[in-house]
């Protein structure tokens, strides 16, 4: 006797018609941010370092025109959130991909991670290479306190 491969359908009603969705096919083809994070951060690494080494680039016009913006995300933004950050946002929408940047007060940082983002999913790996660091202590340099941030935000 043979196994008969099974599949597990949703039906969704669309007018009159039943339309059967192969859901565990689907999910198994498609991957998740945690097999995604690293590939795409050794891409950006790999446009940072390209850059940062460049010494016939502005490096000030290059990271005002790389990614989309550089901000700070306040305490408790979003749910389960208790501490603020500047966030080097690359690209949004899905799948999108940022940098978090954690620091004191004084802006030391205390560490960095790589975010990669996609509906519903997200996935994180730790940041430690001196070019990508350094490009992200000149952003900071030039902005406000993580305190002057908050109050900012409260008035």
């Amino acid at each position: 006797m043979k196994n008969k491969k099974t599949k597990t359908f949703i039906s969704l009603p669309v007018k009159e018609n039943i339309i059967d969705i192969p859901i565990i096919e689907k999910m198994k083809k498609e991957k998740k941010c945690i097999d995604l994070v690293d590939k795409n951060y050794q891409s950006r690494l790999k446009e940072i370092k390209k850059a940062y080494n460049n010494k016939n680039l502005d490096l000030a016009e290059w990271l005002s025109e790389f990614g989309l913006g550089w901000d700070y995300v306040p305490s408790n933004t979003f749910d389960n959130q208790e501490e603020g950050y500047y966030r080097w946002q690359l690209s949004w929408g899905g799948p999108s991909d940022e940098f978090r940047i954690y620091t004191d007060n004084d802006k030391n940082i205390s560490h960095i991670e790589y975010w990669y983002l996609d509906w519903f999913d997200g996935a994180s790996i730790d940041v430690n290479d001196q070019e990508v660091i350094n490009m992200i202590v000149w952003q900071l340099e030039c902005d406000l306190t993580p305190i002057e941030h908050e109050e900012k935000e409260v008035a």
